[in-house]
């Protein structure tokens, strides 16, 4: 039976921890499931994470991809080809429960958005020229950073963690704050300050970058002064946009996150949202699992199981 003319349980939209905790539920509940995942592998954001993961009850791990591995395993063994990777959403009609990707058409009495985030890119203009210098994740490029100045630009919990993951490499470390204070967590921004090669501005705003052919430093405006850093990559960390340009508009929605109830349902009846893209909700890995297993169950109620 063709993709387009079989109608399951259960679409999925987007296999990072949300999706796939919220699949494996509903297989594990003999509900007929498909996970649409476009990236090669799943796992979502989790590989972006350079830092260690121990905020997690389900175990420790060194980093964001040591849990993406062991959540894939988990995912092939249990879901097996019910896992579409590389596998685009191109449009999205949630009244009719159908997805169209290009590897087919996808339908389901009821659907899982589970999109996820993207990280949010610098909006000035960045010539050509320092186009490879402008970084927004720092882990696959620890090697080339050993010995050099980075300037982070940042304020949140990715930016502190991506300054004391790159102490131990660079030379010396420019952190970058547009606000007066740091969003971040008090324990990693104490942290940050105690260290002797990380340099913290805030009410500070990267307003041109310099050099002759590769990057050399960038101007800073800070409040009614400009200064010069030196450095050989900036690394920007401004936080995520929400996945959902495709169907925000669709139903219930607020600055691009999806309004849940409780039930993690949806303004659209028999369509539900979980992880970063729900509203109410907490960008945590423990949350988008916790949510996935929360909609699954009130999927489950949808098609008449008793949970």
């Amino acid at each position: 039976m063709s993709d387009s003319s079989h109608n399951y349980d259960l679409v999925v939209v987007g296999g990072g921890p949300a999706g796939i905790s919220c699949a494996l539920e509903c297989h594990e509940n003999a509900l007929d499931v498909v996970v649409l995942e476009r990236e090669k592998r799943v796992g979502g954001q989790l590989p972006q994470i350079p830092s260690p993961v121990y905020n997690f009850a389900a175990g420790f791990f060194e980093n964001g991809e040591q849990m993406r591995d062991q959540m894939e395993k988990v995912a092939q063994m249990f879901l097996t080809d019910r896992v579409k990777t590389g596998c685009e959403v191109l449009s999205v009609n949630l009244s009719k429960k159908e997805v169209v990707t290009s590897q087919g058409t996808y339908t389901g009495k009821t659907i899982l958005l589970s999109t996820g985030y993207r990280v949010r890119r610098l909006e000035m203009a960045i010539p050509d020229e320092y186009a490879g210098d402008v970084l927004y994740r720092s882990g696959i490029h620890r090697e080339e950073l050993k010995g050099k100045e980075v300037v982070i630009i940042g304020s949140g919990d990715s930016a502190v963690f991506t300054a004391l993951d790159l102490a131990e490499y660079c030379s010396h470390i420019t952190v970058l704050a547009r606000s007066n204070m740091f969003k971040a967590r008090p324990d990693i921004v104490a942290r940050m300050h105690d260290s002797k090669i990380i340099e913290v501005h805030t009410n500070s705003v990267v307003t041109s970058l310099r050099g002759n052919g590769k990057l050399e430093s960038v101007i800073v405006s800070n409040e009614s002064t400009e200064f010069e850093v030196k450095c050989s990559k900036v690394i920007a960390k401004l936080g995520y946009l929400p996945n959902t340009e495709l169907f925000s508009e669709q139903l219930e929605s607020s600055r691009g996150h999806i309004i849940v109830n409780p039930q993690f349902a949806t303004s659209i009846d028999g369509v539900f949202a979980a992880g970063d893209i729900a509203q109410p909700g907490y960008d945590r890995v423990a949350f988008a699992v916790g949510s996935g297993v929360m909609a699954a169950r009130s999927i489950r109620v949808v098609l008449g199981q008793t949970p």
